[in-house]
Order: structure tokens, then C-alpha cells, then sequence
């Protein structure tokens, strides 16, 4: 079992990055809609079950929001509320309770009570392992982790930060706006020297959106354990800067990338159109209206120097929003997350791949059904290159995954359904040779075989480039066999490319 340290990490105050409201009027062309094509490159190498809803999982809880994350040694899953650890091989290390693991069980209780959507990264240039998870039992917390060395089933130095809090001066105590503040979906990134978090930020007594919240962290500091040799300013702080938590600068999910090339400069991204359906806004003020775009956030300097994020808006297809996607008997039942939340997001060599959500008609216009949208941007021209949408007739797609390995070939994992066909896994992919707007013949990872009557899913499923294996990746999702409440199951493959 991993044996844990900990420390905290105190947010200072960055500019208000307010942007201007721009209402969403009109429609542009809708984005391309792509199916996978016949060639065929994808090779499932492994394929086995992941760490499940039921025993040994204690969290009598669904979706599962799992992060996965592989070295050149190990294989990383972490859902609610449990982790398991296999070497590379597919032979199982161990499996242990996330409230173990986050040294919670005397204030979360064996259960994890206040934890949720948990992450897992690997560095390959660090090598080392990072993780997060919300803990709002101990108020306003995101904990984040990060191994001693390149083994997960060692020590991992254990950290914190608390959303919705800004102190007056560096390293002071600080009292949150609201003590019932939910830092939802900690997504975490990183580049050579910086660590990132970002999170909406809800009150729980009303239920309202309070704003998005993201921590620049120092990335040195946070490996060392900040203890020898060279301790933390502070302590046992990390230099780190917030930004203003305000719901008028009208971001909403912004996701820091994973940085699978070196690079100081790091990125983060969301999606232009954000919150629900009912309350359309656009949040990239230089799109014209009509237009869809993703605010691409580039950040450079680190703390305790100057750090700056400048927000540049690259113009894509409009996007519209997702529904819910059948099941077999159960039309519109499974939760897609209809809020054009960015789901998967990675950087390499001055390119940015993001995977979210969106509403498109591969049957007709009068037949809507949720797609993958996938965009390709450089972040040197900041320039969309591909833009377009994973899509079936009759069917829906949900949860992409991607990732890209160093020839910058792109993998994705997703979910599909119908009303003839139990939510199945498959991968897909792009070759860096491949045409734009096109993907390869896909393959199948494991088949549902039940329905899920909780109306959630995913929240996100994850991909993951395997470090030392060229034409390489792994991939985690869910699936059912049975539709009890917690009885979810997950599976993990290892996908090798065979370029022909």
C-alpha cells in the first residue's frame, strides 16, 4: 500500500481573466462527421478487467470517474473509490481503497465519504506518478499526490489546495468565500516545470455555479516533497498562484493538457459554449456570434516568479449540445453530460488534441444524438488543422479518450449505444500519415452486455501512451454486465499500433 506524507499548498491571487459575455446567436456549418474507415492498424495487445463498482471497492457508488496512467514498469487505474496496480505484463499488484490511500479513513470513514473523481498521470520525463481527488469532508479540498520515486506502490507525497480561497498575502491562512464550495472535476496537467488544477466550483446549499478555479503550481518543488534538499518557501508549501474565483468571468471547464513533449510553456483549454442547453453563452469573446471556438490558455513564468495566462480563441465548427443516448429498452437513458465539458486533452510537439461531447446528426437533421467532436490545434499559429465528429447512424457516442504517442499518432478509446446494443468500449485512431478527417478501422475492447438505470455514466474514460513502447497505448473504460447500482465494471487494454 502506498504509505503517504503531506503537505498544503497555499493559493495566491492572479488577475481577474475576465472575459466579455457574448451571447450565442444563429448557426454556423456543423463540423464534419467522420466514421471509422478500413484500414486497419489497431492490435489489442492486453486486454483485462480493471478495478470494478463491487467488492473490493468500497464506495457503493456510480459512475466510476477513472484515471489511468502507464510507465515503462507500471499500470495506474484509479475510479470511485478504489485503486489497482498492475505491472506492465497485466499481472495485478495490488488493489487498495482510495481512503486508505489519501490517509482519509478516519475522517472520510472506510466508505470515502466526500471523495470523488479521481485522476492518475504518469510524467515520463519526471517519472513519476501524480494523482488528485475531491475531498469536500475536509471542506473545499482538492488533495493531489505525487510518487518519491517511478514505483506507485511506494511513497507518495500527498498535498492540497482549497478552492473558493484566496489569501491576503503569500502563504497566509485563508477562510473560504463559502465552506460549501465542491471543487468538481479536478482535472490535473502538467508541463517541465509547472503542475496544474482546475475545477468548477459549485456551492453545495444552492447548487449554483460559483466559477471556474485553476492552480499554477511550482513543479520542482512539488517532486522534492519540499523537504530536502531543497525545502519549500513557507515550510512545507509550494509556490503556487490562483486565479480570482468569480462566476463573471464566464469560463466553465477549463482542462490543463497533459504534456507528452518538453515544454516550459504550458496549455489549458474549454470549450467556447458553456453550462446547459437553457443558458447558451459564448465565452470567446472574439468569435462571431454563431461561431464555435475553444479558448486555448497559454501560461508561461512559474512561481514564485511572474507567471502570466493569456487566453487565445481558435475558431472551430458550432457546436451544439448532447442529449442522452439509448440503451436496449431504454431510450435516452444514459447520462452524457450535456454541458460541453472538454473530457480529454494532450500536448505534444506544438500540438493540442482535445476530445469533448457534442450534439450531431449522422441520420438527419431532425434526429440528434451525441458525438465525439475532436480538434487538432497548433499552439504555434493557434490554428484549428482537423475539427470534426465521431459519429453512427442510429447510434451514440460517449466519453472520448485520447491520446498521442512520439510520431503523433492519436489514439481514442469511446463508448457506443443504440437501442440494439448494451453501451460496448472500442478504439479508434489516427496514423500521423492518415489524411485529416480520418480514422482507422476500429476495434472492439469488451461488449455491455446490461443496461445502466442510474442515468449516469463515464464521468470520463481515459488514454494513456505507453512511455517505452513505440506505436503503443492503454485505455480504461466502463461497461455493464449487470445493471445493479455500484455493479459497473471497467477494462483496461493495451492497444499497439501496426502501421502498414
Amino acid at each position: 500500500m502506498p504509505t503517504p506524507t503531506e503537505g498544503t499548498v497555499t493559493p495566491l491571487s492572479l488577475p481577474d481573466l475576465s472575459l466579455s459575455t457574448q451571447q450565442q446567436v444563429g448557426t454556423d456549418p456543423p463540423a464534419p462527421i467522420v466514421t471509422p474507415g478500413s484500414q486497419s492498424f489497431i492490435h489489442i495487445a492486453k486486454n483485462f478487467a480493471g478495478t470494478p463498482g463491487t467488492n473490493p471497492n468500497p464506495c457503493r457508488c456510480t459512475p466510476p470517474d477513472m484515471g489511468l496512467a502507464a510507465s515503462s514498469k507500471f499500470v495506474v487505474q484509479m475510479v470511485n473509490l478504489a485503486g489497482t496496480i498492475w505491472k506492465n505484463n497485466g499481472v495485478r499488484v495490488t488493489t487498495f481503497s482510495l481512503s486508505d490511500f489519501w490517509f482519509l479513513p478516519v475522517r472520510g470513514g472506510p466508505l470515502g465519504i466526500g471523495m470523488s473523481d479521481p485522476q492518475v498521470l504518469y510524467d515520463a520525463a519526471a517519472d513519476r506518478f501524480y494523482a488528485s481527488i475531491i475531498d469536500t469532508f475536509d471542506v473545499n479540498r482538492v488533495n493531489f499526490a505525487v510518487t518519491a520515486t517511478n514505483d506507485p506502490t511506494g511513497t507518495w507525497f500527498i498535498y492540497r489546495v482549497i478552492a473558493n480561497c484566496n489569501p491576503v498575502t503569500p502563504y497566509s491562512n485563508c477562510s473560504p468565500a463559502s465552506a460549501n464550495t465542491l471543487p468538481d472535476q479536478p482535472y490535473i496537467g502538467y508541463s517541465s516545470n509547472k503542475f496544474l488544477i482546475a475545477v468548477n466550483d459549485f456551492d453545495t446549499t444552492s447548487g449554483f455555479f460559483i466559477g471556474v478555479q485553476y492552480w499554477i503550481l511550482n513543479k520542482a518543488e512539488m517532486l522534492s516533497g519540499c523537504t530536502v534538499p531543497t525545502p519549500c518557501p513557507g515550510g512545507r508549501n509550494i509556490d503556487a498562484v490562483t486565479n480570482v474565483v468569480t462566476p463573471g468571468n464566464n469560463h466553465w471547464a477549463i482542462r490543463p493538457a497533459q504534456h507528452l513533449s518538453t515544454t516550459s510553456t504550458a496549455y489549458m483549454a474549454e470549450n467556447c459554449l458553456t453550462v446547459t442547453s437553457a443558458v447558451l453563452t459564448n465565452t470567446c469573446p472574439t468569435a462571431p456570434a454563431g461561431s464555435g471556438g475553444i479558448n486555448v490558455f497559454t501560461i508561461t513564468g512559474t512561481p514564485p516568479g511572474p507567471t502570466t495566462v493569456i487566453p487565445t480563441t481558435v475558431p472551430v465548427a458550432s457546436m451544439s449540445f448532447p442529449g442522452r443516448a439509448d440503451q436496449p429498452g431504454n431510450a435516452a437513458s444514459l447520462g452524457t453530460n450535456d454541458a460541453l465539458r472538454m473530457l480529454s486533452i494532450v500536448w505534444r510537439n506544438d500540438v493540442l488534441w482535445t476530445a469533448s461531447h457534442e450534439g450531431c446528426t449522422p441520420d438527419s437533421p431532425s434526429t440528434p444524438r451525441t458525438c465525439a467532436r475532436l480538434d487538432q490545434i497548433s499552439t504555434a499559429s493557434y490554428v484549428a488543422s482537423q475539427d470534426f465528429d465521431l459519429g453512427f447512424a442510429g447510434q451514440y457516442v460517449f466519453y472520448p479518450a485520447l491520446s498521442t504517442d512520439s510520431s503523433n499518432n492519436l489514439v481514442l478509446l469511446y463508448g457506443r449505444s443504440s437501442l440494439s446494443l448494451f453501451p460496448t468500449l472500442e478504439v479508434t485512431g489516427q496514423l500521423a500519415t492518415m489524411p485529416a478527417l480520418t480514422l482507422g478501422a476500429s476495434a472492439l475492447l469488451i461488449a455491455g452486455t446490461a443496461a445502466d438505470y442510474t442515468g449516469r455514466w463515464g464521468d470520463y474514460f481515459w488514454a494513456a501512451t505507453d512511455p517505452a513502447t513505440p506505436n503503443t497505448f492503454w485505455v480504461s473504460g466502463e461497461y455493464r454486465t449487470v445493471s445493479l447500482f455500484q455493479g459497473w465494471s471497467t477494462q483496461v487494454g493495451e492497444i499497439s499500433f501496426n502501421p502498414t
